[in-house]
């Protein structure tokens, strides 16, 4: 075991610098002031580069070479030569000045498009995505690919998938989803009003800050914040960061977003403290992440028994907005589908087919099929192909997401793995705990809370994602399970049959 002593206290230097470049991050996105952006990409451009340079030293790759054939590790040190590995192999192949200039162009690019997306130009925007477009191309040959040069991006997010598998998962989804959204949107009407009246924010942050506890986010281990795209980050163990967004006239998104990010943060608390610094202290892919939030926001969030135990709390916090508001109106309100441009603020049933646009826009981009400068126009028209309706501006259209603007080409498809997921491991949970309809009226999230920890977030990085998915499910993932979810409650709502 003499290789993994050697090995143990290198990771701990690495978990160290990549905690003190989330920090950075974290900061970058919640406090920092605009002025401050050129340097502050500069200085984690500089932290990137030097945990580059730490991680692919040759002594890293002797030692994984050493313990990848010892059978006297333990399960969690063999898990951890294995992601190390694969962590290793991928980041030898990207040159050190690629990953600088990659960190330093992000920064700026992130700062560029939070101006542009308030005025509503992708002019400010587009030379810095162009830029980032070519640096991830440059990136993915480095690492090599044998299908497309998207699977190498896809890869840092979901290991072990492929654009092919993807995009055939994603085809089957959208064949059974396109005629059952069109069903339930024709069916909705008009949503209530009284969810758009004023608000105030201070009273939604107090809400929010409420609601998080209420689930089972432990404060005294990470904190709650605004940003302009809420998001979480796991700074480090007992150190989980989570952000919100707030809007006067839309009560529903700071709800939503709030229950979508501390379902985040709960994953994240939920992983051993023995897995510090070691790879378990993160989670097989993206998509299972995003299984987390997604479950906690729609399959318990919007059930007619949270929305039944969220109505009367939100009353004590806004009386005169929803004092006479009923159950049946505040769960079909919470639950009203739409043609939206917005991603974050699509419903469960056509959130999918924003994802799907982006998954095809990315490939295209990534193939050479289409040009940064073009994708106004090629976004427009795939919104209308898929949901039937055009942006009123770049603002909410293109520039909508922070994504890009940070070089997270690849991940867009695993919020539509998480969605499926969530819907599958929601049935398996009630499959074993039985009915949870009654303990979610009363606020108790204790015992599903529990199941999730057991299955899935104590596992860490033991497994990769499809077999923890396969663990828990007894099968791979398919669609199956988010359409009959789906179609079993929108039947209900709207008495349609789809």
């Amino acid at each position: 075991m003499a290789a993994w002593d050697e090995l143990l206290p290198r990771l701990r230097e690495l978990a160290d610098l990549q905690s003190a470049i989330a920090l950075l991050h974290w900061d970058m996105a919640v406090n920092m002031p605009p002025g401050g952006a050129v340097s502050r990409a500069r200085a984690v451009a500089t932290l990137e580069m030097k945990a580059h340079e730490a991680f692919t030293q040759p002594d890293i790759g002797r030692l994984i070479e050493e313990l990848s054939g010892d059978d006297s590790l333990d399960e969690v040190q063999a898990a951890s030569v294995r992601v190390i590995g694969h962590d290793y192999f991928r980041a030898t192949r990207i040159p050190p000045d690629l990953i600088h200039e990659l960190a330093r162009v992000a920064g700026a690019a992130y700062q560029a498009w939070t101006e542009a997306r308030p005025a509503a130009s992708f002019g400010i925007f587009e030379p810095h995505l162009s830029k980032l477009v070519q640096l991830k191309k440059e990136q993915a040959d480095a690492l090599g690919w044998e299908g497309q040069r998207y699977d190498a991006l896809i890869e840092d997010y979901e290991p072990g998938s492929t654009t092919a598998e993807l995009a055939a998962l994603f085809d089957a989804l959208a064949h059974e989803l396109r005629p059952l959204a069109g069903a339930i949107l024709d069916a909705a009407g008009h949503r209530a009003a009284f969810l758009s009246a004023a608000f105030d924010t201070d009273a939604q942050r107090r809400c929010s800050q409420w609601l998080t506890e209420a689930l089972g986010f432990d404060m005294e281990r990470g904190r709650l914040d605004t940003s302009p795209h809420p998001f979480t980050m796991a700074v480090g163990p007992g150190d989980v960061r989570q952000t919100t967004g707030i809007y006067e006239h839309d009560l529903a998104f700071s709800i939503y977003a709030t229950i979508h990010e501390t379902g985040h943060a709960l994953y994240d608390q939920g992983i051993p403290d023995a897995f510090a610094a070691l790879p378990q202290w993160k989670v097989p892919s993206a998509g299972m992440h995003e299984s987390q939030s997604r479950l906690w926001e729609n399959l318990v969030g919007r059930s007619r028994a949270f929305t039944d135990w969220l109505l009367p709390n939100l009353k004590e916090h806004f009386p005169s907005q929803l004092g006479t508001v009923d159950p049946d109106e505040f769960y079909r309100a919470i639950n009203h589908p739409q043609r939206t441009p917005i991603r974050v603020s699509a419903d469960e049933v056509t959130y999918n087919l924003h994802v799907i646009l982006r998954f095809e826009l990315e490939q295209a981009l990534m193939n050479d099929d289409l040009d940064a400068g073009d994708l106004p126009d090629a976004w427009n028209e795939g919104m209308e192909r898929h949901l039937g309706i055009r942006p009123a501006d770049d603002s909410e259209g293109v520039l909508q997401d922070m994504h890009w603007s940070s070089g997270m080409f690849g991940y867009f498809p695993s919020y539509t793995i998480g969605n499926l997921y969530a819907a599958a491991f929601y049935e398996r949970a009630e499959a074993e705990l039985g009915d949870l309809d009654d303990e979610i009226r009363s606020g108790s999230f204790q015992r599903l809370l529990d199941w999730l920890r057991r299955e899935i977030h104590g596992k860490g990085y033991l497994y990769t994602a499809k077999d923890l998915g396969e663990r828990v499910l007894g099968e791979p993932l398919t669609h199956a399970p988010f359409i009959a979810y789906i179609r079993s409650k929108y039947s209900d709502i709207y008495d349609i049959k789809a």
